[in-house]
């Protein structure tokens, strides 16, 4: 049959559609006729399958494929399933960061059971801790159990922190950087549990760690007042020593003066009396300073006594006390914040008390004078000085006071992340500071040695006494220690977000701990009261405290 022509010819319409697929997955289509007016579509692409994991954990399913489960009357024997709960909160967190067994992939979720768990919970960043679920009829559901949230998961140990949230390389067992959900939950802490004994910490987020904290409860029981400082022993420290006796006239052709005494301390100090002077024919020698010399001294401590000339001997001068060790400062600053919660402040220690210096040494006398000098048969120097005696050490410091243990509800390490959603916030009271130590009284100082006697029967004149040795100066009184810390959120760098719903209580910060050896009320040597707030933000963790 010819083919029909010209304006009243019916062409066929035939339509192509052409989809273009990639990787198995429909990424566009085009449709097209050879009338430039007619377009066909494709069909709508599916839409992806809902995720059964997903949602919030008032209303999202719980199912075995989404997470492990965990109850007060499981077994870790267990595999975690609804039907077959392990018991442990840790364990559970195990099987839900590694998956449970054969390769199955890790649910990073664990849904625990309303009731009380008396174990501490380490939680990597990425894993959800969901709790205060209700178990007893099997549906593991949010809603209505126990009354909700008035029946969480408690996490209350007897001992450490309750809950602990792991970040950056501590994390690894999840693999990547992702944000804890923590929901239903209260963390407990007991009085004094942290490890340093005297704190109480219910949170920690370590370094980099991530968590979102919702419809729960974070509490700090008190503090722990912080220890005493040790006093210093009681008794006196070591004595000096008596000076030597000068040698008497007429009896050596070279009269030399006194040896000199030295006490040696247990710091390594010393306290050395003066040198007698010498005895002469027609002049004494004058005796030696005692040690250690004062750097100024106006008074004329320890000064050498001079030689008879023209005028008889004198003394050896009493040598100068010791430095008294005064009082500490007491604990000053805020402490700081590391992984295991927060460090306070001691108070400082007492300072030593100085030794006593020696007494200067006699002057040596003169054999000859008007109308007297020694018989011609006996030696002819006059008589030597006594030495002076030796100081008394100084006492040892008493020890500063501890500081008192924090109440601190949660502790946000560097680079740490925290939200918090209609969550309680409780902080205890923290510990006082403790008392400093008291000082130890310094050792007594000794008299010098007599000078030598002329000769018998004559107006020969006598060599001069020693000096007494100084006191050792009392030890030091020790400052108090700092006050405990009362805070709800102590940070590091503010990454913190704090939602409509969410409230603090806190309670009072520690008293600083007065000085050792202080009367009531006495301010000096006082240790600071601990820092407080619903919000504290410390210096790094790798700043000691002075």
């Amino acid at each position: 049959m010819a083919a029909m022509t010209g304006r009243g010819a019916v062409r066929p319409v035939i339509a192509l559609t052409v989809c273009l697929w990639g990787a198995g997955t429909l990424t566009a289509c085009a449709s097209y006729s050879d009338d430039c007016s007619e377009k066909l579509a494709c069909a709508p692409e599916p839409e992806p399958p809902l995720d059964p994991c997903a949602g919030e954990p008032s209303t999202a399913p719980a199912l075995d494929k989404c997470g492990v489960f965990v109850s007060e009357n499981g077994d870790d024997k267990h595999p975690g399933t609804k039907d077959a709960p392990v018991k442990t909160l840790q364990h559970a967190v195990g099987l839900a960061a590694h998956g449970r067994r054969h390769g199955e992939a890790a649910t990073r979720r664990v849904y625990a059971c309303g009731g009380r768990f008396e174990e501490a919970l380490v939680l990597p960043s990425g894993v959800d801790f969901w709790g205060g679920r209700r178990c007893e009829d099997g549906e593991w559901s949010y809603e209505g159990s126990f009354g909700g949230p008035d029946h969480p998961t408690i996490i209350a140990p007897a001992e450490g922190i309750p809950l602990r949230v792991l970040g950056g390389n501590d994390a690894v067992i999840v693999g990547d950087d992702a944000t804890s959900v923590i929901f239903g939950v209260h963390a407990v802490a007991a009085d004094a549990s942290a490890s340093d004994g005297k704190s109480s910490i219910a949170m920690i987020l370590s370094p980099g760690a991530k968590a979102r904290v919702a419809s729960s409860d974070v509490i700090a029981g008190n503090g722990k007042d912080g220890e005493a400082g040790k006093d210093a022993l009681s008794v006196r420290a070591k004595d000096g020593e008596q000076g030597n006796h000068g040698a008497d006239a007429c009896t050596a052709d070279a009269a030399v003066g006194a040896l000199p005494v030295v006490t040696m301390c247990d710091d390594g100090s010393e306290s050395t009396g003066g040198y007698g002077g010498d005895g002469g024919l027609d002049v004494g020698r004058d005796g030696m300073p005692g040690k250690p010399e004062p750097a100024e001294n106006p008074q004329g401590y320890g000064i050498a006594g001079l030689g008879a000339g023209s005028d008889p001997c004198t003394k050896g001068g009493d040598g100068a006390p010791g430095a008294s060790g005064g009082r500490a400062d007491s604990a000053a600053g805020e402490g700081y914040l590391n992984i295991h919660g927060w460090v306070g402040v001691r108070g400082e220690d007492g300072k030593k008390g100085g030794a006593g210096q020696g007494g200067g040494g006699g002057g040596g006398s003169k054999s000859r004078g008007p109308m007297v000098a020694c018989p011609g048969d006996r030696p002819q120097s006059g008589a030597a000085g006594g030495s002076g005696g030796s100081g008394g050490c100084g006492g040892q410091g008493g020890r500063g006071g501890g500081y008192g243990g924090a109440s601190i509800a949660i502790v946000a390490l560097e680079d740490s992340e925290l939200e918090l959603d209609a969550t309680k916030v409780v902080a205890g009271n923290g510990g006082n500071g403790g008392v400093g130590g008291t000082g130890q009284p310094g050792g007594v100082g000794r008299f010098g040695g007599h000078g030598g006697k002329g000769f018998t029967n004559t107006n020969m004149w006598e060599a001069c006494a020693g000096g007494l040795g100084g006191n050792g100066g009392r030890g030091g009184d020790a400052g108090g220690g700092l006050g405990g810390a009362a805070v709800g959120i102590a940070y590091v760098v503010p990454h913190l977000t704090i939602l409509p719903g969410t409230t603090f209580e806190v309670g009072g910060a520690g008293e600083g701990g007065p000085a050792g050896n202080a009367d009531v009320n006495e301010e000096v040597g006082s240790g600071a009261r601990g820092p407080r707030g619903q919000l504290y933000r410390f210096g790094a963790a790798n700043e000691p405290p002075r």
